[in-house]
């Protein structure tokens, strides 16, 4: 069975894309204990849109 790829967006700070970066692009940092919820979306325009 062939697995299917999704992609997930989620807009991040330059700190947190640099530990993106550091993972090799496999995962988000750890959430801070102030933004408990992780909440991606299956869309880069909604993602721009939430962030602002």
């Amino acid at each position: 069975m062939k697995e299917e790829t999704v992609t997930l967006f989620r807009p991040v700070g330059t700190k947190e894309l640099t530990l993106i970066k550091v993972s090799g692009f496999n995962s988000f940092p750890p959430r801070l204990p102030e933004q408990p919820i992780f909440y991606p979306v299956l869309n880069e325009e909604y993602a721009a849109q939430i962030a602002r």
